[in-house]
């Protein structure tokens, strides 16, 4: 009977050891479709530059380049940061396509007068 009791404990230690993680250990999930301004600035300063980069990439508002330079990343987000704190109720996804032609644009007006 001794043998049993300490096999059983030994199984239910096991158990509780491997048990999957609590929901509020879990990372959470950012729905960015419907991400408003003020929630974005509400998400953690180590959160925000990835959530900005993957909503760029994922809505193609990227152009040519190829080519990731962490000075212009971070003027980038901050640029976005900016407009989101200005206006907190707007679109974060509109935020950062409206930054990104931006920054299109004036890459194309400084290759246009680079030619001439």
């Amino acid at each position: 009977m001794n043998r049993w009791g300490v096999l059983r404990w030994a199984t239910l230690a096991g158990v509780l050891a491997f048990a999957p993680a609590r929901a509020e250990d879990q990372p959470k999930k950012v729905d960015i479709r419907n991400l408003s301004c003020e929630d974005f600035m509400a998400l953690g300063d180590d959160v925000r530059p990835m959530v900005v980069a993957w909503t760029h990439g994922f809505t193609r508002a990227g152009g040519e380049n190829w080519v990731f330079q962490a000075g212009q990343g971070k003027a980038f987000v901050g640029s976005v940061e900016d407009k989101c704190k200005a206006a907190p109720k707007a679109s974060f996804r509109y935020q950062v396509t409206l930054t990104a032609k931006e920054r299109q644009a004036a890459a194309r007006a400084a290759a246009k007068a680079a030619k001439k």
